[in-house]
């Protein structure tokens, strides 16, 4: 019971952090574009990171 708590306030807090991120960064109107707009980004910004992995030299 205790691992599904903290699994609930960690997804509660990685949701309010973006809610708070949106607001931050595009101000209150339009919240629900600018939040598309964000996962976007973060797409973008997750899949760069999977690229720059650095190669393993061959023997």
């Amino acid at each position: 019971m205790n691992l599904i708590r903290a699994a609930f306030w960690f997804a509660l807090f990685v949701a309010s952090a973006f809610c708070f991120l949106v607001i931050f960064e595009h101000g209150f109107t339009n919240f629900g574009e600018n939040s598309k707009k964000e996962v976007e980004f973060l797409k973008v910004v997750f899949k760069l990171a999977d690229k720059k992995k650095p190669a393993t030299p061959a023997k």
